[in-house]
């Protein structure tokens, strides 16, 4: 895993926390800041989160880079709850969203949605529902493997389908 905090790292430079873009005001070796203003804790949920608190972190990607796993901006397009978390006997981990119905066409199965700033495809949808599986390592590496039922969790939806929602094609 990369370590944050090499040379790199620099003032003006973006880093997703559960999936939501923030830009770094001030770093140094051991820790860095970013400013949230209200417009972000409006959109995220932020506003929940306490001192000792796990945020998925992940670095803005080099354009010369192998882009691995789904394209997404960063940019949360909405806080819905977890509504069940169902372990199964292989160690994986269902992950059931519901949702305001609204939101029903960006919801595909076999598609990407983020959650907390992890990139998972949708196994199944319902009415007012998604459900996503987790392999361990994905429990293990982010911070999903502490929620609990009705926690609030950061959503964006597919990038490619809200492009080609919004083109009418």
């Amino acid at each position: 895993m990369e370590n944050l905090f090499d040379e790199s790292l620099t003032v003006w430079q973006s880093i997703a926390h559960d999936g939501a873009c923030m830009t770094i005001t001030y770093c140094n070796a051991e820790k860095y800041s970013f400013f949230a203003m209200q417009e972000t804790l409006s959109v995220t949920n932020f506003w929940e989160k306490k001192v000792g608190d796990f945020f998925n972190v992940e670095r803005c990607v080099k354009v010369w880079d192998r882009l691995d796993g789904h394209i997404v901006s960063w940019h949360i397009d909405t806080v819905w709850n977890i509504s069940q978390l169902e372990r199964k006997s292989d160690d994986s981990l269902i992950i059931f969203v519901s949702f305001d119905t609204s939101f029903s066409k960006y919801i595909i199965p076999k598609w990407s949605i983020t959650i907390n700033g992890v990139s998972l495809t949708i196994v199944k949808e319902g009415e007012n529902f998604l459900s996503v599986s987790l392999i361990p390592l994905t429990q293990k590496i982010t911070n999903l493997w502490d929620l609990k039922v009705w926690d609030k969790v950061n959503l964006e939806f597919d990038l490619v389908g809200k492009y080609i929602l919004k083109a009418n094609i």
